[in-house]
């Protein structure tokens, strides 16, 4: 009988369920907070299902007999994959299950910062109707702005056909991208200098790594358009949030609007939170009925894959294989 643990999570992840118990394999839940929380709950796990609780290197080196770690979403930055590499233990993640909900919560906030939703429904509030509207400029035609990507992987690229309906201009920075791909999709690729300096709305999507930790910050906030609206439905540390407070007090930016904080869920007394020109959604970009129910699947059918001899197919740490030369290819 194999063991799977989740780490830490509401119940019940039903998808996951399902496709465990079909093969007799029960699913345990676990509410970790602290490294040595995981510690005593996943030692003996077969498989690891990883949610939002860092798998760090102390953790993963007193696993027993784990066989897999799957963290349950795309970003696996919260586990150390060179330490389960060592250990013999393949990372995989879900790449691929919630590309359209991100990319249609990324334009959401995008319209609602440009078509001034929020302040409008505030106006209606105080008793007001058609006046004033110096009281919601500026709002500019969509079609007049030109949109910038920062990273342009699979969301990035539903973005911009998105943004291309309502008539905006698009380009993108992404320094593993070659033009000819950007070209592909009709984008013009440049440097970020130069997509931070001249886009009215920029829209966060690279993956957190040392390269794009603090990518965005008091530098790239000087340069910026006073006008201009900043989205972020990736990574929060992709932002310096010490300089997107400053940024927006400021006036340097006009607008910030985010599905991610640097602390989930951020204290009361973060200054974003009592912001007229920040809007936040609580992480939920990821999430449709649809998205739900596939992740869950694909995170249960990688931990089977490694169960029956195979890699799985989302390998993140690759260097694994050089432990593990048992684990064939999956099909």
């Amino acid at each position: 009988m194999y063991k799977v643990v989740i780490t830490d999570t509401m119940k019940p992840v039903t998808p996951e369920e399902l496709v465990f118990k079909a093969h007799g394999i029960p699913l345990i839940y676990g509410d970790c907070k602290t490294e040595n929380e995981l510690i005593e709950f996943t030692q003996d796990a077969d498989g690891i299902v990883s949610v939002l609780t860092p798998m760090t290197a102390k953790v993963i080196n007193t696993l027993k007999k784990c066989q897999i770690i799957v963290r349950r979403g795309i970003g696996y930055d919260i586990v150390d994959t060179k330490a389960a590499a060592a250990k013999g233990i393949p990372v995989a993640n879900v790449p691929d299950y919630c590309v359209e909900e991100v990319a249609d919560h990324a334009m959401t906030l995008l319209l609602c910062a440009v078509r001034k939703v929020i302040p409008g429904r505030e106006h209606v509030r105080d008793g007001h109707w058609l006046g004033d509207f110096k009281q919601l400029e500026p709002i500019p035609a969509l079609k007049d702005c030109t949109l910038g990507l920062v990273g342009f992987g699979r969301i990035a690229r539903e973005v911009a056909i998105r943004a291309k309906s309502f008539g905006m201009k698009v380009q993108a920075t992404d320094p593993y991208i070659p033009d000819e791909v950007g070209a592909q999709h009709g984008v013009k690729l440049v440097s970020l200098d130069e997509l931070i300096t001249s886009s009215d709305f920029i829209s966060i999507h690279a993956p957190l790594t040392d390269d794009t930790r603090d990518l965005i910050s008091k530098r790239e906030f000087a340069k910026m358009k006073p006008t201009a609206i900043l989205i972020n439905t990736a990574r929060a540390a992709v932002v310096n949030e010490e300089a997107l407070i400053e940024a927006l007090q400021s006036g340097k930016i006009a607008v910030a609007a985010f599905d991610v904080m640097a602390q989930e869920p951020p204290k009361p007394d973060n200054p974003l939170l009592k912001m007229g020109n920040m809007i936040i959604t609580p992480h939920t970009a990821w999430y449709s009925d649809r998205a739900s129910r596939v992740l869950g699947e694909k995170v249960a059918e990688e931990i089977l894959r490694v169960f029956k001899g195979y890699l799985p197919k989302n390998l993140v740490n690759p260097d694994v294989i050089k432990v593990r030369p048992d684990l064939k290819k999956p099909d």
